[in-house]
């Protein structure tokens, strides 16, 4: 990979674990405040093999598995379906509880082309075969969290 591309990669990286930086502030404020009763970063789901970034629990005891992207391109967004299902099994097999699965995305850093994507993903939530149950910018996040 020549250095030009390698620099685009760490760029985004960058962006990318900044922008799940910016979600554990806002958990972390709200654990604070009471509003959530706790989460967990990178939670190990089997062993590693779904990877969502959090996993947070309500006041009201439900779980909620959260995904963060940047970026709503095609490919990233059947990832994030996979792990959303991986998890979902996940804890109806070993917890016994049904789980919510959401995706936060980052509006405030992106291009038009890039919203109207994310409109496009949060259509998909609402078929019936998706896995994925909402998706959420950080502000429809808290508001979520907290009811």
């Amino acid at each position: 990979m020549d250095v030009v591309a390698q620099s685009a990669n760490r760029s985004r990286s960058l962006r990318g674990s900044g922008f799940e930086d910016k979600i554990e502030g806002v958990l972390i404020k709200l654990k604070n405040n009471k509003r959530i009763k706790g989460f967990v970063r990178k939670p190990k789901v089997y062993d590693g093999e779904f990877n969502p970034d959090f996993a947070v629990e309500k006041n009201d005891g439900t779980i909620v598995s959260i995904d963060s992207t940047t970026t709503a391109r095609t490919d990233r967004l059947r990832g994030k379906q996979w792990d959303a299902y991986g998890t979902k099994n996940y804890f109806k097999e070993v917890h016994k509880k049904d789980i919510k699965s959401v995706v936060v995305v980052d509006e405030v850093n992106t291009s038009q082309k890039e919203k109207d994507n994310f409109r496009r993903c949060k259509d998909h939530c609402r078929m019936p075969h998706s896995a994925l149950d909402d998706t959420f910018s950080v502000e429809e996040l808290v508001t979520y969290l907290s009811e």
